[in-house]
């Protein structure tokens, strides 16, 4: 009888924790901004300072730190030598992935990501 109440007991407080956890789980899905760049992005004037202001940190992605060296000096050559742009397939570059949906997301805002996209998107020069 003992090992029937146990049973009892614990569907009875599985089942309302359960539906709190599944409630809990609700997320706004947040729509990208896919209005297209339609000015020119300049590496050195627009590409360089999102680097500066969200990844070429000491101990992260400055000169001599972990790659990609987002320096000013050496953002272009290491992103070009790592294989991080793919003009071809602009979506599918790994700058532009982890700034959207890889390990640097939460340091990248919609409007910066947009930004590397179209600079893809127009080539990747190192203007």
């Amino acid at each position: 009888m003992k090992r029937k109440t146990l049973i009892s007991l614990i569907v009875w407080l599985l089942i309302p924790t359960s539906a709190i956890l599944v409630q809990s789980c609700e997320y706004d899905f947040v729509e990208p901004d896919r209005t297209p760049v339609t000015t020119e992005v300049s590496f050195a004037g627009d590409i360089i300072p999102i680097f500066n202001a969200s990844c070429n940190f000491s101990g992260c992605h400055a000169a001599g730190a972990i790659p990609p060296d987002l320096s000013a000096a050496g953002a272009f050559a290491s992103l070009n030598q790592l294989g991080m742009i793919d003009p071809a397939n602009p979506s599918a570059s790994v700058l532009y992935t982890s700034m959207t949906t890889g390990s640097m997301k939460n340091y990248s805002t919609a409007q910066q990501a947009k930004l590397i996209l179209a600079w893809i998107q127009q080539g990747a020069i190192n203007n």
